[in-house]
């Protein structure tokens, strides 16, 4: 199966750190900058903003020079920020400095632990994570109420920051489930219900952004039409319910002898499409001369022999996806004439022939 979505969205997380990082360090340096100007330093900030500053630009440096995966930036970060956010907490609710005048413009990071988790980890974990350090900052609250018991002013600003935080968590929750929910129902509109390979609709967006790649950098790319030989056969000597459960055999053969960037869908029927990329005719023809051999090796549902026939076509410049499909079909339609079990490349027309 393709690891194409994952590898776009690390892309993606890459790139977002790029520019997060050094954002982080500019607030935090503005924060120490301004924090030594106005007199109002403590001694957390003294330590850990020139540690946040730091942090973040070298993060960012190296991840830029690739030195640095984004998923240790990414926990790195929460780290850095869950430290700094707790410490902050502790020094103005021991100090005293809470019960005076409240939370100060610092304490609007906070929230932002909580984004990370629920970004980087599973809901449940993400809900672990974001309770214990709830918690973990409200003990710093209550403690510093016992100790200092604050003004009115300050007393409504404790009361609606953790209330706020509550209700941006339960709303973070509600969102993930959400967005499980949605990924469940996206996976089960791509996914064929038989064989549980990638369906049709979830194969065409593959194809659209192999195509544009190959238009775009001009690397090949090469479709297999696979088609089950004497399928209706099949159906009409053992019943459909045999028919369905030669698919389910036969679907994760061909998926688990594919290459790792190479993706199986049902296409249709007895019908599967193979996505090869960066694959010229020669080596998708050696890569469905083995899926041929895979299929034949071996009778399905025990004793019931199966074979298969290919059509095989490869990307020419100014192909769009149907006229690719079309050579392969007719592939496909001359390895069925001539015999079956056989697999059959495309035309390529000479030049002499123009």
């Amino acid at each position: 199966m393709s690891l194409e979505p994952l590898s776009s969205f690390n892309a993606s997380r890459r790139r977002n750190g790029l520019w997060l990082l050094p954002l982080g360090a500019l607030a935090s340096g503005v924060a120490y900058v301004l924090s030594v100007v106005n007199g109002t330093l403590n001694p957390v900030d003294a330590v850990l903003s020139p540690l946040l500053f730091v942090g973040f630009l070298l993060m960012a440096l190296l991840l830029w020079l690739h030195r640095i995966s984004i998923a240790t930036v990414e926990l790195v970060a929460v780290v850095l920020l869950l430290v700094y956010n707790l410490g902050n907490l502790y020094y103005v609710g021991l100090s005293g400095e809470l019960s005076r005048v409240g939370f100060s413009a610092s304490a609007l990071w906070s929230t932002i632990i909580y984004l990370l988790a629920f970004l980087l980890l599973s809901r449940e974990k993400a809900m672990r994570v974001s309770v214990a350090y709830y918690v973990a900052g409200l003990l710093g609250g209550l403690v510093s109420v016992l100790l200092h018991p604050p003004n009115m002013s300050a007393l409504n600003s404790i009361a609606q920051f953790y209330l706020a935080n509550l209700a941006f968590l339960a709303l973070l929750n509600v969102y993930a489930q959400l967005r499980e929910n949605m990924l469940i129902m996206e996976q089960l509109a791509h996914t064929d219900h038989l064989t549980r390979l990638t369906n049709r609709r979830g194969l065409e967006p593959l194809l659209k952004q192999e195509l544009q790649r190959a238009e775009r950098y001009g690397l090949p790319f090469a479709v297999l039409l696979a088609d089950l030989d004497h399928f209706k056969e099949v159906n009409d000597r053992h019943g459909h319910a045999i028919g369905d459960q030669v698919l389910r055999e036969v679907a994760p053969r061909l998926d688990h002898n594919l290459r790792q960037a190479d993706t199986v869908a049902r296409w249709g029927g007895e019908e599967f499409l193979i996505l090869a990329p960066t694959t010229d005719l020669a080596q998708a023809g050696q890569l469905a001369e083995r899926l041929i051999e895979v299929i034949r090796s071996e009778p399905v549902v025990g004793s019931i022999p199966v074979t298969i026939s290919i059509g095989v076509s490869c990307y020419r410049a100014g192909d769009s996806l149907e006229s690719l499909l079309q050579r392969a079909d007719e592939a496909l339609y001359r390895a069925k004439a001539l015999g079956r079990n056989r697999l059959e490349l495309e035309i390529v027309s000479s030049p002499a022939a123009k």
